[in-house]
């Protein structure tokens, strides 16, 4: 597992907003498959870190990728061949929000949902992927997969 690169769902919504000028967040959100209020808790964190921009046109929030971020320029290069344990990934993302003043509750919050949302977001690929190699029990497997993945972070 030392070859694996870990991509979120925040992965994806970066992915979907780079050839893209602006997007409106529910569109966002239905494309990504995701909830809105999973969406806006990434939303918020990514504007405060100016990696996106939000913009409100009447009461409807519309958002965008600040394309000249320098943050951006070198995207998946941080994990790529280089083998990271997940709790240094873990500790990095607290110390990370403990330094912008976000409460500690808050912080485990927002860690649980991230991984869970990029967890159950890969679910049914994984059995797809599973049940074409003739895993016996793909649903099972994913369990199996899911609880040793999460005991790691």
């Amino acid at each position: 597992m030392d070859d694996d690169v870990i991509r979120t769902g925040v992965d994806d919504l970066l992915d979907y907003l780079r050839d893209k000028e602006k997007v409106a967040m529910q569109d966002a959100a239905t494309v990504l498959g995701i909830s809105h209020h999973t969406l806006q808790a990434w939303v918020d964190f990514l504007v405060e870190e100016k990696i996106i921009g939000i913009e409100y046109k009447f009461t409807k929030p519309y958002i965008y990728l600040n394309k000249d971020d320098p943050k951006l320029s070198h995207k998946g290069k941080i994990l790529e061949g280089v083998p990271m344990n997940p709790k240094e990934i873990k500790k990095e993302y607290f110390d990370r929000a403990t330094a912008k003043k976000i409460p500690e509750q808050k912080i485990t919050q927002l860690w649980q949902t991230h991984i869970l949302d990029a967890l159950n977001s890969k679910r049914e690929y994984f059995i797809e992927q599973a049940t074409k190699r003739g895993a016996q029990d793909p649903v099972s497997l994913w369990e199996d997969y899911r609880m040793n993945l999460l005991a790691r972070f």
